[in-house]
């Protein structure tokens, strides 16, 4: 079996073993599920990327704990013998200063792993990802959706665009066919086999039909729209709407796709 080095996990994610110099704000992951330390954050964050308010900054905050969970499923698609622990009471959250933009990065802060059962890999993944979300992901968006007073499903979203984006990475990188059968297995075993009470829903977020819309620059081919608006319009600044929001209309995209051409 694979294994991928914490170092690979470094280069794709926003994950660390590092303490990073110039951070605005540090907090261990798992103090996040106390309230008061949610609005700190948050209130640090906000202003830094000039959201119209908390709702705004808690949704920016979870695309990038997105990354936390995109890597989770990145070792799992790659066959991986091992996981490395991201539970929330192992990361630290370092908000940083980046060249335009507040960044975030998650420390790990000791480098341990689960070894996945070569018995019954499957079983072993569906227990190991109902309990990932069950007791570290779905806690969190909801003591977020609690503090900024905002359905969960948005919240939900940012983390759905991410592991989608992921598995379309995955399989444009496999190696043969063989491997892409694996991974979407293992991607339906995700979708369709981890119960709606480990995501606190009625069911499971992750299982939905992606949409596709025509390529903006390219004719004739298709991209998949987003599954839930990322609210940079909502930034005071003039980013609008990105061409794969779900906010959108066809005739919105017809726009963007003639503006581009002139």
């Amino acid at each position: 079996m694979n294994t991928v080095g914490f170092r690979q996990l470094e280069d794709r994610f926003p994950l660390t073993t590092e303490a990073l110099e110039n951070t605005v704000f540090t907090l261990p992951a798992s103090d996040l599920l106390e309230a008061d330390n949610i609005v700190r954050l948050l209130d640090t964050y906000g202003p830094l990327i000039k959201a119209r308010d908390r709702s705004v900054a808690a949704a920016f905050f979870v695309s990038w704990y997105a990354g936390v969970c995109s890597a989770v499923q990145h070792m799992l698609f790659r066959g991986n013998a091992l996981v490395w622990d991201l539970s929330l009471s192992n990361l630290t959250i370092q908000l940083y200063a980046g060249d335009t933009f507040p960044l975030f990065s998650f420390k790990v802060n000791e480098m341990r792993s689960n070894p996945i059962s070569i018995l019954d890999r499957d079983v072993w993944c569906k227990q190991f990802l109902d309990l990932f979300y069950r007791e570290q992901v779905t806690p969190l968006i909801r003591i977020l959706s609690e503090q900024v007073h905002m359905n969960v499903m948005p919240l939900w979203g940012q983390i759905i665009n991410a592991i989608y984006a992921q598995l379309e990475d995955e399989l444009a990188e496999a190696p043969d066919e063989a491997s892409r059968e694996r991974i979407r297995d293992h991607f339906k075993t995700f979708t369709q086999g981890i119960e709606a009470s480990a995501f606190g829903l009625r069911k499971n977020p992750f299982d939905r039909k992606q949409r596709s819309i025509e390529h903006p620059t390219n004719p004739g081919h298709q991209i998949a729209m987003k599954n839930a608006c990322c609210l940079a319009y909502c930034l005071d600044a003039d980013f609008g709407y990105c061409y794969e929001c779900p906010r959108l209309s066809e005739t919105d995209r017809l726009g963007m796709r003639m503006n581009s051409k002139s």
